[in-house]
């Protein structure tokens, strides 16, 4: 079937795919955002172009075949130095200057047979064939070797397709070499080898979908990244690292919806003194107090239970599936935390203020919050570093103690 193509006219057909190709990815390039190494990809389709046009004259001026040859065997490797450039972390096994020796040596060997046999075309056709099929091999391995492979499947394509440039060049690399052809020009003959212009416009087409794709790729990545950074700025304290008041606020009302009625304790931290440790030694020294109490309840609190700064030097953290007096032990553990944490600090040591109070059904967050807060301010007076239980329907306080004191007081 191949055959009966008109090879003068697939040969036009070849050089027009090439010219829209390139055309094609420029435009792109001119018009979008696109990455380091993308116009390596461009310069690889403008030299495929260049290296057609220059068979095309080769007839006319001989010095079209070697540059013919020259532009057609970079092509794997130009891509690959795209490659190299676009995964820049990557580190290959060979360095850049390697992709270019390749393709010299290719062209060197081409033309060494070329003057050296210029009536016996079979050698010239080895020596283009395998050095063509080396570059695809490389090419190949080079992609295996980069580290993103795994996540991308457009690389795993791209791999797959320098190997099948390699097996498309077999049948030509078997006629040259075992001499099965009576007329050695007719390697030469475009129209006994058509299948390679098609495979070559497939090539084309299929290198321009590759490279616009593997753009998009890395867009689609950055925009997801930054998605997510957006939501960490809108959902979190930048200086905690912690949920902030609404995103707490909405983790906390779903996971008590969730929990069973009456399961659940919530807790309030504020740090004592925190406007004498601003203004004593400076608002660096606020900004690691709060640091401080936010990696301690990090590290003390289990992975179910939440933990929030509701602003200023406020945080409050739930407990699901605790009764108020575990509760009280774990502000115990707190407290003992926060000091641990700052065991080798010159400066005058953090304490905590901790208030408790058992959430009802049917309880709100910001009502139950309220209470906290108005205990914590009523017992003030009482001293730093107090764990405070609330009484549940009234907002009350139960039971002041110090952080290391044993017995309870009634207030």
């Amino acid at each position: 079937m191949l055959d009966a193509l008109h090879v003068p006219t697939l040969y036009f057909t070849v050089i027009l795919v090439m010219l829209t190709a390139a055309t094609v990815m420029s435009m792109v390039g001119l018009t979008q955002r696109t990455y380091r190494g993308y116009w390596w990809w461009v310069l690889a389709q403008w030299l495929n172009l260049g290296s057609a046009l220059a068979l095309l004259v080769s007839s006319q001026w001989p010095w079209g075949l070697p540059l013919s040859v020259l532009l057609s065997l970079q092509w794997p490797t130009t891509m690959l130095t795209g490659l190299r450039r676009f995964y820049v972390r990557s580190e290959l096994p060979f360095p850049e200057y390697v992709d270019r020796l390749l393709v010299v040596g290719g062209t060197l060997w081409w033309m060494f047979a070329w003057m050296h046999y210029p009536e016996d075309p079979s050698h010239r056709v080895t020596a283009f064939t395998v050095s063509s099929m080396a570059g695809y091999i490389y090419t190949a391995w080079m992609i295996f070797s980069i580290r993103e492979r795994k996540q991308s499947s457009l690389l795993k394509m791209l791999m797959v397709f320098m190997v099948v440039g390699v097996l498309v060049q077999i049948p030509r690399l078997n006629l040259a070499l075992g001499s099965t052809v009576q007329d050695p020009k007719e390697l030469l003959d475009l129209g006994k080898h058509a299948y390679l212009l098609i495979a070559m416009m497939c090539a084309v087409i299929f290198a321009v979908y590759i490279g616009m794709l593997l753009t998009y790729e890395r867009t689609e990545q950055e925009l997801i990244e930054s998605q997510r950074q957006l939501r960490a700025m809108v959902d979190l304290d930048m200086l905690t690292q912690l949920p902030n008041r609404r995103h707490f606020m909405d983790m906390a009302q779903q996971t008590v919806r969730m929990a069973p009625p009456d399961s659940c304790s919530l807790m309030m931290i504020d740090i004592a003194g925190f406007k004498h440790i601003n203004e004593v030694y400076g608002h660096a020294a606020g900004e690691s107090a709060l640091r401080l109490v936010s990696s301690a309840a990090r590290r003390l609190l289990r992975g179910r239970d939440l933990v929030g700064r509701l602003g200023a030097d406020q945080f409050a953290a739930l407990l699901p599936d605790t009764s108020s007096q575990d509760a009280l032990h774990v502000a115990d553990r707190m407290h003992k935390q926060v000091e641990r944490l700052q065991s080798r600090s010159e400066r005058e040591h953090v304490l905590v203020n901790i208030a408790i109070v058992q959430l009802l059904e049917h309880d709100a967050l910001e009502p139950a919050l309220q209470k906290l807060t108005e205990a914590l301010n009523e017992s003030e007076h009482l001293g730093r570093g107090r764990v405070i239980q609330v009484n549940t329907r009234d907002g009350g306080i139960v039971a002041v103690r110090s952080a290391n004191a044993v017995g309870t007081s009634a207030g």
